[in-house]
């Protein structure tokens, strides 16, 4: 009986190791496969406890079963284990477990319940960390080109805004009135400025300068507070950090670009970040 509450022990030990290690490595591993891979890693380590060998042993099969034979994978994953191991341990020398007064079954129990618990805890702050510093990877430099010039803006790529121009379906993006304003032609302005004090109303594109008529688009735009009208210009080029280009699409100008974020002067179309995440040799964010 004492053989099999060791294995048992141990297997939790493993799988937690082991799912902290899918978790952070983002590899993906199902949870049966985690537990069978703990499991295994289990039984030369109860059977020969104080055998280096078995330990090394134990360790390599419990990797191979996890985490496959790739040499790609096993690089990640093995430091991410490590890392999980020496989390984990670190609590059997910090606190006083041969002082209890319990069976060393019961304080093993503790141990195992308590690493997993810290190993959990340090999962979700390693995780917010990296989704942090991949929301980070969204802002970047860019340069815009409308009305035959260019000025550098701080963009933000925005999983969340997939506005588009109706007929078209190109992208849209947002950019603040403050930063471009240098670049829009006064009569343009002027009537960009005359619609915004028509709130709600349909713009009328005909009370605009025939000259920019071919560049400006009606934009259907839905927000939390419901559907509303804006008028959409066609840039000429648009080039992110990289030398990657976007695609062909309209801006929208903003008045407001106090919530921005990191500093931003533009708001991306989400298209914007499959064309950042080619250049990297990647299709996706994720």
């Amino acid at each position: 009986m004492y053989g099999e509450v060791m294995i048992v022990i141990n297997m939790v030990f493993n799988y937690t190791v082991l799912s902290f290690a899918n978790a952070i490595g983002n590899t993906k591993i199902s949870n049966k496969r985690l537990a069978l891979a703990a499991f295994a890693g289990s039984i030369p380590a109860v059977a020969f406890p104080d055998s280096f060998v078995a330990s090394l042993t134990a360790f390599a099969i419990m990797i191979s079963c996890a985490f496959g034979f790739s040499a790609r994978i096993w690089k990640a994953s093995v430091g991410l284990v490590l890392i999980g191991a020496f989390v984990a341990g670190g609590l059997l020398s910090a606190l006083p477990f041969s002082q209890w007064g319990q069976s060393l079954q019961y304080r093993l129990i503790f141990y195992a319940a308590l690493a997993y618990c810290c190993l959990q805890l340090v999962k979700m702050k390693w995780l917010d960390v990296r989704k942090i510093s991949r929301f980070s990877e969204f802002a970047c430099s860019s340069v815009l080109q409308l009305f035959n010039s260019s000025i550098q803006l701080r963009v933000f790529i925005d999983t969340g805004n997939s506005c588009t121009e109706p007929l078209s379906n190109d992208p849209v993006h947002f950019v603040s009135l403050r930063a471009v304003k240098q670049m829009i032609p006064d009569d343009l302005l002027h009537s960009l400025q005359q619609v915004g004090n028509e709130q709600g109303a349909i713009p009328d594109l005909s009370q605009f300068p025939e000259r920019f008529s071919k560049q400006l688009r009606l934009i259907r735009i839905q927000t939390v507070d419901g559907a509303n009208w804006a008028v959409g210009i066609r840039f000429d080029a648009w080039e992110l950090e990289g030398n990657r280009a976007l695609e062909k699409g309209y801006i929208v100008l903003t008045a407001d670009d106090a919530r921005y974020p990191h500093s931003a002067s533009a708001i991306l179309h989400v298209s914007a970040l499959e064309t950042r995440e080619e250049g990297r040799g990647m299709l996706h964010a994720t």
